[in-house]
């Protein structure tokens, strides 16, 4: 047994033969050490007004830390929690002696939540000893996203009066009330699948084969003869996709046809979490097209307090870089801007696309097995006016099935997008299929990227008909053990870029920042700390897609310092989120180009000025000239301008965002131009211009993908 000296205290016996002070004076004492401390603390009041705001985290205050997975939540929930800790030392310290105590009377709380004071502790240490500088995310009524030097990025109010005017919540659409006549049975020990008939029927399937070559490669599908089957049949191996055909009796004609994808085990597969000194994580990137931050919040609430109330990490900065889906995303999985995208990759050319050195190829490369599915085909982001893919670019390859089920199955519209296809939502055969792919490789790893856009393109009221089963698929993907080692981006490429809410003034900052959450788990969050403190810090500041793109780059090389970790080629000064990111960042050194830059103060210009006529005159011969100069425009016709909408200034600056309308069509374009006063001129480039209205009817004429949004027939 460990000896232990005491030292003893002393006794009454001992304390007789010293001299104690009289009983008033000591009252005196204490009385004018009362006295004395009030008159500072109220002096130090009047002083500080940051110290009198931040009172509620007062070290002399009591004060519980929520533990477990609410955590960040009340993180994050809090607008001004980060910028009172900024301001506040004194706060800093009194949590981490809060966390400590905490620590050490909750003796018999779970290792998570132990985990989750601990990282609160290292992260206001981080914090404390990192940051001088503070700013606050509501000045004088006004709400931020951002708020720095260099960037305010303002924060609407999704709940506002004439949102919720034009806001219609959709319920979940049921495709076909009917029972299933075939359940898969999928076999978790060996990851095997058997067809299950529910009824006394005979049915059959037919195999679904990518079939195209050439130009054709990635658009074309066949389908294999009819094999009929017998109860609790296995799917083989070479099967990952089918349609089905049952007949009830008198067995004379298709009674149910449904359509089903399989995801088998690899044969080459490589367990990567057998050591945990080498354990890497698998990637999923789960994506909806054309959603705000905003409008998750507004059409998604459930889905709102889940991510809220889980270990999710929110960048309410994340800025688009580009206009639609193509230059976000290829950003995120190449680091490549447009323009050097189009002359790498070359996505008009056969097999251009296969030649680009896509971020799943590096994941490949480790011995991560990889997916990428994506719904609706015509308008896929890598198929919608390009060659797509020659060779399937992913282990698993969910376009076949997408081709097969559009041509073979019925199709019910909702907001003119295909959202049934036969008997359940097109979005649903993507994520199902994420959810196989991520069941069966659970115990290897994993990069999968799954991408909608059939509930959420061209309604910004839609999401709504997913928000449960959203939810659903996520807590799934929990239950299934897939969080344990996945670190997951739930995210989208932009906002609404057309319709009734872009036309709003609160338009402008909704299409430019896509909502994206960021989950890691546990094992990572307690070898890599800072990252959690990182995440939490950089909720507030400005990112971009080039900053997701050197994300996932980072967490292949998770021990490689970050002086050493590879920078996007198309934004050098661009980084890893598990960074931290500099708090008075622009959009410059995000790689974000002006015309999509959310950091900004504007001031209105009266339409009637003649600047502002010179301006929107100039734009449209701008734009008539740009589409003349391209092959393939001939029947698009000459544009005039019809109505000048707004004209603003950016700040002190000679830039100007302008919207306009022109004819024919009533086109509607927002455009920001720079202003040669003196000369009165626009530069004769043409400038970055986004189309508010849509334009896929208006422009069938021509196959540019360039000049589209452009092209009136």
């Amino acid at each position: 047994m460990t000896n232990i000296k005491y030292e003893l205290l002393p006794s009454e016996e001992r304390e007789q033969g010293e001299k104690k002070p009289s009983n008033w004076i000591v009252k005196i004492f204490f009385l004018s050490l009362v006295i004395f401390t009030l008159a500072i603390y109220t002096l130090s009041c009047t002083d500080s007004p940051l110290k009198s705001s931040a009172a509620l985290f007062s070290p002399w205050r009591p004060m519980r830390l929520s533990v477990g997975s609410s955590w960040t939540n009340n993180l994050g929930n809090s607008s001004r929690l980060l910028d009172v800790i900024y301001t506040t030392e004194t706060t800093s310290l009194s949590r981490m002696k809060q966390t400590e105590t905490t620590e050490e009377t909750h003796t018999e709380s779970s290792t998570e939540d132990k985990t989750e004071i601990s990282t609160i502790a290292h992260t206001d240490k981080a914090i404390e000893s990192s940051i001088s500088q503070h700013y606050a995310l509501e000045e004088s009524g006004r709400k931020y996203f951002v708020n720095s030097p260099k960037c305010k990025m303002s924060h609407p109010n999704p709940f506002a009066r004439n949102i919720q005017h034009i806001y219609k919540k959709h319920s979940y659409i049921v495709c076909d009330k009917s029972r299933d006549m075939i359940t898969v049975i999928f076999n978790e020990s060996d990851s095997t699948y058997r067809l299950h008939k529910n009824e006394n029927s005979t049915c059959c399937f037919k195999q679904i084969l990518r079939a195209g070559s050439s130009a054709n490669a990635d658009n074309q599908y066949k389908l294999r003869p009819c094999v009929e089957f017998q109860q609790d049949h296995l799917v083989p191996n070479e099967v990952t996709a089918m349609l089905t055909y049952c007949r009830r009796p008198p067995f004379d004609k298709v009674s149910q046809m449904d359509a089903f994808s399989f995801v088998h085990p690899r044969k080459d597969q490589i367990n990567n979490r057998t050591s945990l000194h080498k354990r890497r994580p698998s990637v999923l990137l789960w994506g909806i097209d054309s959603i705000s931050r905003m409008t998750l919040e507004l059409t998604m609430p459930r889905m709102y307090e889940y991510l809220n109330n889980q270990h999710w990490f929110e960048l309410q900065g994340y800025n688009k870089m580009g206009d639609n889906t193509f230059p976000n995303l290829m950003a995120i999985l190449t680091g490549f801007n447009k323009t050097y995208a189009n002359a790498r990759c070359h996505p008009d050319k056969v097999r251009g696309l296969d030649a680009c050195p896509f971020i799943w190829k590096d994941f490949k490369d480790k011995g991560y097995t990889t997916a990428y599915a994506e719904d609706w085909s015509k308008f896929s982001t890598f198929d919608y006016s390009s060659s797509g893919f020659f060779n399937p670019p992913t282990d698993v390859y969910g376009r076949p099935l997408v081709l097969a089920v559009e041509n073979e199955l019925r199709i019910t519209q909702q907001g003119q997008m295909p959202y049934c296809l036969g008997r359940k939502p097109a979005s649903e055969y993507i994520y199902d299929l994420g959810v196989q792919f991520t069941m069966v490789n659970r115990n290897s790893t994993f990069f999968g990227m799954f991408w909608t856009n059939t509930f959420s393109h061209n309604d910004f009221s839609m999401p709504s008909v997913m928000d449960e089963r959203m939810v659903k698929y996520m807590r799934t993907l929990d239950k299934n053990g897939i969080m344990d080692n996945t670190i997951i981006i739930f995210f989208s490429d932009h906002g609404t870029r057309f319709g009734p809410l872009r036309k709003l003034d609160s338009g402008f900052v909704d299409e430019r920042l896509p909502f994206i959450y960021i989950r890691v788990p546990r094992w990572i969050r307690e070898k890599y700390p800072k990252l959690l403190r990182n995440l939490q810090v950089n909720r507030n500041r400005l990112t971009s897609p080039y900053d997701i793109h050197a994300s996932l780059r980072h967490i292949l090389e998770l021990d490689t310092p970050k002086d050493r970790l590879p920078r996007p080629e198309g934004c050098s000064t661009c980084h890893s989120v598990f960074e931290e990111v500099d708090w008075s960042r622009n959009c410059s050194q995000a790689g974000i180009e002006e015309h999509w830059c959310t950091c900004d103060t504007f001031s209105e210009v009266a339409t009637t000025d003649p600047s502002a006529r010179s301006m929107s005159t100039q734009l449209v011969e701008s734009i008539n000239k740009y589409v003349a100069s391209k092959k393939g425009a001939e029947r698009c016709r000459l544009l005039k301008l019809n109505r000048i909408s707004s004209v603003q200034r950016r700040g002190n600056s000679s830039r100007y965002l302008i919207q306009l309308s022109v004819m024919p069509g009533d086109a509607l374009f927002e455009a920001t131009v720079e202003w040669d006063a003196s000369a009165q001129r626009i530069p004769v480039q043409m400038p970055s211009i986004s189309r508010l209205n849509t334009y896929a009817k208006m422009s069938k004429c021509s196959s540019v993908k360039e000049i589209k949004k452009y092209c009136i027939c």
